[in-house]
């Protein structure tokens, strides 16, 4: 079953949906994105799909927006308090803290956070909010200086970031400050089974353009990274799930692998893949959807879909606007575009709404890997035409 909501529902995904003839909750945002796509949909009533959810069918998301239904309307106590415990991210390091006796982590209210001294900081540190999308609101303070800016930044953006998600997806009354984790960085779309052995769908590497860069803008997958990462990863998630106790159920899992290989976790996103439909980039790199994985209990064959393709490396990339950026009336994506060998799809507009201009999927040869290390500092305003400058 899918639950489809705002803020992107992608073309694969709906046609996806429509192909298999898989129930979708009846919603505003699905019979706009069946419209938009010109696909046909399976609709289902709030009633039979949340009867069908409480028969213990799988259900998957593309968006968190979906959570305020699953809360509301679905009557899965399981399934809410498996969500409950990974969302919010305090609770998720008091699942795992066993784990990790060494690791800092305090959860404060808004009124605590703001009055917080420097010096009470466990330097250096990453502040986010308990329940989060996206990068908002996501900070690295190693210093004075950037705590004071983290703070001014809240107090001036945290109405308009509580006007674009509803709080299921970004809660506002509650921070984590935490342990700053160092090493490379991991998106990954695993599922656990009936059984609670995980299954990995697609690793993403995510690179940053600074230490203090903590944007969305550069992921990217290639057989190496499959290769070197599946069996760890697997491992890991493996004892992790020892505490968490999930059973079908889909994850977007952000993590880090420090030098000595340990791996720590950033955040689990519940009930869905990678965000804004960016789960995507495994039809583009690898010809299957993490998500029918999910629905119909499959398992990849790496060994099968890896062979031949060593030589690239397939990225997604959040074009996130610059900081302080003015209002945008126009974005050249056809003058971005020519920076890359191969654009795979793009994802465009967005900018009257929500803090990027699109999504970027290209397929780059390895040889061709300074194309992506240079975009990865690019802060588009090359690109952007602004209402200032009209």
């Amino acid at each position: 079953m899918l639950l489809l909501e705002e803020p992107y529902i992608s073309r694969e995904l709906a046609e996806f949906a429509a192909s298999r003839g898989e129930a979708v909750l009846d919603t505003p945002s699905a019979r706009e994105a069946a419209a938009k796509y010109q696909v046909s949909l399976t609709l289902l009533a709030d009633e039979e799909f949340a009867a069908r959810c409480r028969a213990g069918e799988r259900l998957y998301t593309n968006s968190e927006n979906a959570l305020d239904w699953l809360y509301t309307k679905s009557g899965n106590d399981e399934l809410i308090a498996q969500v409950e415990k990974l969302k919010n991210k305090a609770e998720m390091r008091r699942q795992l803290a066993p784990l990790y006796p060494d690791y800092v982590f305090r959860e404060l209210g808004m009124d605590e956070l703001l009055a917080l001294d420097v010096q009470d900081l466990p330097m250096p540190c990453v502040l986010k909010p308990s329940v989060g999308f996206c990068s908002l609101g996501v900070y690295t303070v190693g210093n004075a200086e950037q705590w004071e800016h983290a703070r001014k930044d809240i107090r001036e953006h945290i109405a308009e970031w509580c006007t674009q998600y509803p709080a299921s997806v970004l809660g506002n009354q509650s921070w984590v400050i935490e342990s700053l984790i160092q090493g490379t960085e991991y998106a990954v779309d695993v599922y656990f089974d009936e059984q609670g052995e995980p299954v990995i769908c697609n690793i993403l590497q995510h690179d940053f353009a600074s230490a203090e860069d903590v944007s969305d803008r550069l992921y990217y997958t290639g057989a190496d990274i499959i290769r070197s990462m599946l069996t760890p990863l697997e491992e890991w998630f493996r004892t992790a799930n020892t505490f968490l106790k999930l059973h079908n159920f889909p994850a977007h899992v952000e993590l880090r692998r420090e030098d000595s290989g340990r791996i720590v976790p950033i955040e689990f996103n519940p009930l869905r893949f990678a965000g804004l439909s960016c789960t995507d980039l495994s039809i583009f790199a690898w010809g299957f959807a993490t998500y029918g994985c999910f629905l119909d209990n499959t398992r990849p064959d790496w060994e099968r879909i890896l062979e031949g393709r060593d030589d690239r490396v397939y990225t997604l990339m959040v074009l996130n606007k610059p900081e302080n950026c003015p209002e945008v009336t126009s974005f050249d994506y056809e003058a971005m575009c020519r920076l890359f060998r191969k654009v795979i799809c793009l994802r465009d507009g967005f900018y009257d709404k929500y803090s990027h201009f699109g999504i970027l999927f290209t397929e780059t040869l390895r040889s061709d890997w300074a194309e992506l290390e240079s975009f990865a500092r690019n802060d588009l305003t090359d690109f952007i035409n602004c209402a200032r400058h009209s």
